[in-house]
């Protein structure tokens, strides 16, 4: 690798001429042979790598880029691994980049300034002793140029001589190490996704009563053809086991997309509605199932009438001295799997505290499959098992 690095630093500048020319011996061994050395180390499935001096005309910082297929195939966009090269041949960069010219083609004069906005939300995520987050220096005067630059999230610099081997594939693992966990977690968004979450600082729209109602009525009215109609029924499974911290987790959490904000929210609203009925109906059949169809019958859907009572179904149980008593219960729907993060409020924290062990939270989970499920807290769980972080604040202008 060093060998062909090398050959570029040494050869490129003594080319005077300003078109690419695919016979130069720097150009076989830096945009042909390089990229098939790498897949030494790169699945050639998963990853694309390629590497450029130019088109038509020589570029005035060559680079060579890895890229992960399911996020990008090209350095105009996406998140992707590249060595750039300063312009005068002194020393190049391995970094964590991303493509400037969506950048460009979306947000025009701003486009550096949005770049940046993204580049400094990864860095939040990524904590390496080998990389650093600090600008970079490509010495070029072109726009281009300076939008690799700030599109780089973190790198590393490496001078001209004296260069080794094995840092060079040590840090290259390293960083593959880095962007695999990123892509991992590109998930349940997009790096465009991210980007304009990022560049608008959108917050999930809240839908008012009067459209919660509509919503409300389109669901429970909606005709279904008999012939494809399906009863779906609730699954109660364990409450899952806490796994390692995550600390691109982030990534997967942010999932606000540059979508209409209302349908978004209907969509929400008619997850949480259609989870309410899974567990209405789940309670039912629970209380039949033991011969309390008595009880059965009087489960209320609290929220369908007030939904800041702070809690969503009254049902019932029997206690160990045979007594009817009464459950409350808040139900948590999401569409993702049972580890995916809820919200829960500080009315429904008071409520449960209240109750406390007549409080179940009832998680529902894969709502949208043909097979969803649950697990429930109860008051106790949920202290043990539920870590609480702090999402939002309440703001007001202070008083004088």
């Amino acid at each position: 690798m060093k060998d062909k690095i090398e050959v570029l630093m040494n050869e490129y500048l003594s080319d005077s001429s300003t078109n690419v020319d695919s016979n130069k011996n720097y150009y076989k061994v830096f945009v042909k042979e390089l990229p098939e050395y790498l897949y030494r180390y790169f699945d050639s499935n998963k990853y694309l790598i390629k590497a450029s001096v130019g088109v038509g005309q020589r570029s005035e910082i060559p680079w060579v880029c890895i890229f992960n297929k399911g996020v990008t195939k090209s350095a105009t966009n996406g998140i992707y691994i590249c060595y750039l090269f300063r312009k005068d041949m002194s020393g190049f960069y391995l970094e964590l980049g991303q493509g400037i010219t969506t950048f460009e083609e979306l947000y025009g004069k701003d486009k550096n300034k949005n770049v940046d906005k993204v580049a400094n939300y990864f860095k939040s995520l990524i904590d390496s002793e080998e990389f650093n987050k600090d600008a970079i220096d490509l010495r070029g005067k072109k726009e281009l140029s300076k939008g690799y630059e700030h599109g780089t999230i973190i790198s590393k610099y490496y001078e001209k001589d004296g260069l080794d081997e094995e840092e060079l594939i040590n840090d290259l693992n390293t960083l593959k190490k880095i962007y695999d966990d990123i892509c991992d977690n590109l998930v349940d968004q997009t790096y465009m996704d991210i980007v304009n979450n990022v560049i608008q600082n959108m917050d999930p729209s809240s839908i008012v009563i009067n459209q919660a109602n509509a919503i409300l009525d389109e669901l429970l009215f909606e005709e279904t053809d008999d012939k494809d109609a399906e009863i779906i029924t609730l699954e109660q499974v364990d409450i899952p086991t806490s796994k390692k911290k995550n600390k691109y987790s982030g990534i997967r959490k942010k999932t606000i997309k540059k979508i209409d904000q209302m349908k978004k929210s209907k969509t929400n609203a008619k997850n949480g509605l259609l989870g309410e009925q899974l567990v209405m109906a789940y309670e039912q059949d629970r209380l039949n199932s033991i011969g309390r169809g008595d009880l059965a019958e009087k489960i209320k859907w609290i929220s369908k009438d007030d939904d800041t009572i702070g809690y969503d179904i009254l049902s019932f149980d029997i206690d160990e001295n045979s007594n009817v008593v009464e459950k409350y219960i808040e139900v948590k729907t999401t569409e993702g799997p049972s580890d995916s993060v809820f919200y829960i409020s500080a009315n429904e924290i008071g409520t449960m505290n209240k109750f406390k062990n007549l409080y179940y939270i009832y998680r529902v989970f894969k709502v949208k499959t043909k097979k969803p499920e649950v697990f429930v807290l109860n008051y106790s769980d949920f202290k043990d098992k539920i870590e609480l972080k702090v999402s939002d604040y309440v703001a007001g202008i202070k008083e004088v």
